[in-house]
């Protein structure tokens, strides 16, 4: 039940954007919807009214003489014609007494009837004719109900089509790509396979600052105590530091398959984040200056790229970038906010960073088992 509860959650971060989207398109369609139909109802019920009126006057002209005469029988024979009309719920004649001389139809409803007066000349009224109208609209409009529902999940189910369609063709053109860059080495004859690598950048917050401001002594005693967080990490990891903190700090990972060496890079990064926290809390009740740091995994190969996106990072975060957090499957194993994710550009690209908030559950235990062991050491 846990791993279900994980799993959706994990999907519900992932398809945020897009259960947003839909929201967003579901609400348009019944402001949209709600509107149409209101004004179809007012349409109907104005054309019934104008149909009822017009038979009303009608019958008035046509039953004048025998309303006059006391005719009952041809009224009868009028009324029960009119009231076998659709449009029709009942009729009544009434004389200038108010007295029904002849009826026919359902029983009287709540609505207001048409009454038109029965006239025998300019001056001069026999009587009355009254009409309730039927209300024939309520299948038209239960008619359109129906079929807007019906379109409103036909637009919702081709926008997740067309997300699906997109999707497909990205990972088909992701996979192109690792064929040709898999088929590079053959065809120039050098090694087939190179062992997958993925790198943990770490940058100081406003570094550059305190060496104009701090002695290089200071700066030391400041670094040194995260420098051999760093080198601990490695050890656990059997990674190589490339470059030391102060510097463009870079630990390299190696394993069987991208996937592995960037989620290997990853809880370094989260495990550092961690122990470093609690080295910065140590040492401002010691009341020292205190370091915090922008941390970023990517396998990119050009270490000036991967150092600036590194840098235009958040502070205290472990960022991914988003197309890897997605091509390696990473975003399975940890939480994210997919909204938080930033933009940088040089211009002519933009890169998507995405922060990780935290490893999924089973990994967070095992990065705070190795963060209390480097604390100890």
């Amino acid at each position: 039940m846990v791993w279900d509860e994980y799993r959706v959650r994990q999907w519900l971060q992932r398809e945020r954007t897009m259960l947003r989207e839909l929201s967003l398109m579901l609400v348009a369609a019944l402001v949209i919807g709600i509107y149409f139909l209101e004004h179809v109802h007012s349409t109907l019920e104005h054309n019934r009214r104008e149909a009822a009126e017009a038979l009303a006057q009608q019958l008035s002209t046509s039953s004048a003489e025998f309303v006059v005469t006391g005719n009952l029988v041809s009224l009868n024979v009028i009324a029960g014609h009119a009231a076998s009309l659709p449009t029709v719920s009942r009729i009544e004649f009434r004389s200038v007494a108010g007295i029904v001389l002849s009826s026919a139809g359902e029983p009287r409803g709540d609505g207001l009837p048409v009454s038109r007066a029965v006239r025998v000349d300019e001056d001069g009224v026999a009587g009355t004719v009254e009409l309730w109208p039927a209300n024939t609209s309520v299948e038209q409009e239960k008619y359109l109900e129906s079929n807007f529902v019906l379109v409103v999940f036909c637009l919702l189910a081709l926008r997740v089509l067309a997300e699906v369609v997109w999707r497909r063709l990205q990972s088909e053109r992701n996979s192109d790509d690792d064929i040709e860059a898999d088929m590079v080495p053959v065809l120039s004859m050098t090694q087939a396979n190179e062992i997958p690598k993925a790198r943990l950048r770490i940058s100081i917050v406003n570094f550059d600052r305190m060496r104009d401001r701090l002695t290089t002594s200071l700066i030391e005693e400041m670094v040194a105590p995260y420098r051999k967080i760093l080198e601990g990490i490695a050890g656990v990891y059997g990674a190589q530091v490339n470059a030391e903190l102060g510097k463009q700090c870079a630990l390299e990972f190696k394993a069987e398959s991208r996937a592995d060496v960037a989620f290997q890079a990853l809880c370094a990064g989260m495990l550092f984040r961690r122990v470093a926290r609690e080295v910065s809390e140590q040492r401002k009740k010691q009341g020292r200056s205190a370091l915090e740091f922008k941390l970023l995994v990517s396998c990119e190969a050009d270490t000036n790229a991967s150092w600036s996106m590194c840098v235009a990072g958040l502070p205290g975060r472990v960022h991914v970038p988003e197309a890897e957090l997605l091509k390696l499957e990473l975003d399975a194993r940890l939480l994210y906010q997919a909204e938080r994710c930033i933009e940088i550009s040089n211009g002519e690209t933009t890169i998507r960073l995405q922060p990780v908030e935290q490893l999924a559950q089973r990994y967070q235990k095992l990065i705070a088992a190795q963060a209390a062991a480097l604390l100890e050491s």
